[in-house]
């Protein structure tokens, strides 16, 4: 019989003997099944459904911020020209070289742009442009002189130093701009005539896909509105309101159902598939599963067996005692962890149960001994007796003996032994084993024992919640596509001239965040789940984004690293791709900060790293120097582009100490083509005396108060 049939046939019988030995059972869980499949279809299509409207609210948006770049541009013009002394002189018939000597020389005609000046009575005075010189379509003719009606009723209702936005939708002659009344420089009251400053909707300079989008939106205007339109205001402004223009979606709602539905149908299928056939081989194989787990476990916990009781064993000893031996009882729980080995131990499991086994022993010549047990995750138990006078020493008897086990264990391997020590809660046990192994698992000190002789509930209580809420702050931050930041600028003073010489990007909290969380919080939060590189990517994504858009290439920006992220292969690696794919242009532009205790380790790794990045043309500066204690050779070796002085030096003025240290950093930098920054800048008398000193450039509360 072929493998597949024995399987299907397998898989058949057991189906069969499961559904004859436990029915109710198994449709119970296949009713649970169902609704959660169900419940996770309904979810899915929701978020995809929310997520596309988001997406196309966001581009038409996006579209109407275009329009009214565009509309803003006309508004200028017409303000600029519109409001001149001789265009009113030209308009009253005052000044008739107007034209000749001032705007046909000037660029307000350029690139598809027209004007059209008329007086009071709606005659019209000049006509400049393609479409106003040669045939004007009727559709256009009647909008133009319909906007310069709407225009001239305004002079009654509304304000005349003002321009206002249009469009005239005309097929291939479509046209978009601003009009305003001809007015004297001081006058107040009317004018002496209507100024229309237009431009097509394709435009010359623009590229076919700029102009192709500018063609998107016009056809997405229209006087019917519906839940999803959004107004345009920017063009209607001549309009009546019952006139007025609305953006409409490109996609209808029913389609964006259907679309959700589309989207989230393969997925669903596929995952009811695959939990189908998970579901079936663990019929098959869970038995199996658990009987070799049970002899894996025995195996690895043979040694031991003679010595240790199990938890269970342990739990039933205790209930046994009477309560006057109960109150004087001590527990410490202990995890030894094996962190170097030598190559004499070929396994890291051999290194661990041998470390296991010389702890046991080393434990029992603890006079105060009285229960050595095994508890989850290779927990070591030791409950312990001692009376109130002994209780203040015991907690140093313990880590006497950890540290006479770690010496002996030296040649063989490198331990590290991380501990709890408690009195013992004999009411509640195992809830109390449970949150020992909890603490153990987060411990914010591994290799060493603290002792917290009033009991770990409330510890575990307050250890939970802070594992929760990490996950929830790692949640937010990786579902966040946008956030705030503030620039802290770097400033280069030269004389009496101040000049920037890059901005640091600081990570603001966003506004659901604010006011529950401090950034700092959040920092350790990420630390301390190995998630800190979402933030760094997160902040390098913002700054590449703002140097896009930042329109003077001289621009640069300061976007601080972890070294935690700068360390680990499987963030750096997606990270120096990122910065390969950008332009040599926008990577010049880019300084990334580095804490200068992040550079302690590994000084040789973090060299060639940094190398890296100064080959690709990105700038490196060394973050809060001085607070590592390093020596300074590392400067040598890392070469940084900045060096940030931390501001417990920047602040302690008219010492000598930091005076020489200051001197001895601006040579440095000046030999090695590089330049120092001190930071924490605050107050006037800090600044004048490190200018005095020779320092250039300052960073800090001062410049940005």
């Amino acid at each position: 019989m072929a493998p597949r049939a024995r399987w299907t046939r397998s898989l058949r019988r057991e189906w069969q003997h499961q559904w004859s030995a436990h029915p109710g059972r198994l449709r119970g869980l296949l009713l649970i099944w169902l609704l959660l499949s169900g419940s996770l279809a309904g979810l899915l299509w929701q978020q995809r459904l929310r997520l596309l409207q988001a997406r196309q609210t966001q581009q038409m948006q996006t579209d109407l911020g275009l329009l009214e770049l565009r509309i803003n541009s006309h508004r200028i013009t017409a303000l600029d020209w519109g409001h001149w002394n001789p265009a009113y002189a030209f308009a009253g018939g005052e000044d008739p070289d107007f034209a000749a000597r001032e705007l046909d020389t000037s660029s307000i005609l350029e690139d598809g742009q027209m004007l059209l000046l008329v007086d009071r009575q709606q005659r019209t005075l000049l006509a400049r442009g393609d479409l106003l010189e040669a045939k004007t379509s009727p559709a256009l003719r009647r909008c133009l002189q319909q906007r310069l009606e709407q225009l001239a009723l305004k002079a009654s209702t509304s304000d005349l130093q003002r321009a206002y936005g249009f469009l005239c939708q005309a097929g291939e002659q479509s046209v978009l701009g601003a009009g305003t009344a001809i007015l004297h420089n001081d006058s107040q009251g009317p004018g002496r005539g209507w100024m229309l400053h237009f431009s097509r909707l394709q435009r010359p300079s623009y590229n076919a896909a700029v102009n192709g989008v500018f063609n998107r939106i016009n056809a997405a205007l229209n006087q019917h509105s519906d839940a999803e339109a959004i107004p345009a205001t920017a063009v209607s402004e001549l309009l009546p309101p019952a006139q007025a223009l609305s953006l409409q979606p490109p996609v209808p709602a029913w389609r964006q159902r259907l679309l959700a539905l589309q989207d989230v149908a393969p997925g669903w299928i596929g995952l009811n598939t695959l939990l189908l056939m998970a579901g079936s081989g663990t019929l098959l194989t869970l038995r199996q599963l658990r009987l070799r787990d049970l002899l894996l476990q025995r195996a690895r916990q043979q040694p031991l067996r003679g010595l240790l009781l199990s938890r269970h064993e342990l739990l039933q000893r205790i209930e046994q005692l009477p309560p006057s031996e109960q109150n004087e009882l001590w527990i410490a729980a202990l995890q030894v962890t094996v962190m170097m080995l030598s190559d004499a131990l070929q396994h890291r499991s051999h290194a661990q149960r041998r470390a296991m086994s010389s702890l046991v022993e080393q434990l029992q010549r603890l006079s105060a001994n009285r229960h050595l047990a095994l508890g989850e995750d290779d927990t070591l138990l030791q409950v312990l007796e001692v009376n109130e006078n002994d209780a203040g020493t015991l907690h140093q008897r313990i880590e006497q003996e950890l540290e006479v086990l770690q010496q002996a264990m030296a040649d063989a391997m490198q331990l590290s032994v991380s501990g709890v020590l408690t009195r013992l809660d004999c009411s509640g046990l195992p809830q109390q084993l449970t949150d020992l192994n909890l603490l153990l698992a987060h411990s914010d000190s591994p290799g060493s024992v603290r002792q917290l002789p009033e009991g770990v509930r409330e510890h575990a209580r307050q250890l939970r919640e802070r594992v929760k809420r990490d996950f929830n702050l790692t949640r937010s931050i990786e579902t966040l596509q946008e956030h705030r930041c503030r620039l802290e600028p770097v400033m280069a003073l030269t004389g009496a001239e101040q000049t920037v010489v890059y901005s640091e990007m600081l990570f603001r909290l966003p506004e659901e965040l604010e006011g529950s969380i401090s950034v700092q919080e959040l920092v350790l939060a990420l630390e301390r789940n190995n998630n800190i590189h979402l933030l760094d990517q997160l902040m390098l994504r913002r700054a590449i984004s703002l140097l896009r858009e930042e329109k003077t290439p001289e621009q640069r920006l300061g976007v601080n690293i972890s070294a935690l992220s700068f360390s680990a292969e499987k963030h750096l690696q997606p990270l120096l791709a990122q910065l390969r794919s950008l332009p040599e242009s926008l990577r010049r532009r880019l300084v990334l900060e580095v804490t200068e205790t992040a550079l302690l380790q590994k000084p040789d790794v973090w060299s060639q790293r940094l190398q890296q990045l100064r080959d690709l043309g990105i700038a490196i500066a060394i973050d809060d120097f001085g607070v590592g204690f390093a020596s300074i050779a590392y400067l040598f070796q890392v070469q940084p582009d900045f060096l940030k002085l931390d501001l417990s030096y920047t602040q302690r003025l008219n010492d000598a100490k930091v005076n020489a240290l200051v001197d001895f950093l601006l040579r440095y930098t000046e030999l090695n083509s590089g330049a120092l920054i001190l930071e924490g800048i605050e107050t006037e008398e800090q600044l004048h005396y490190w200018q005095a000193r020779g320092v250039h450039l300052f960073q800090g509360y001062w410049f940005h108060r």
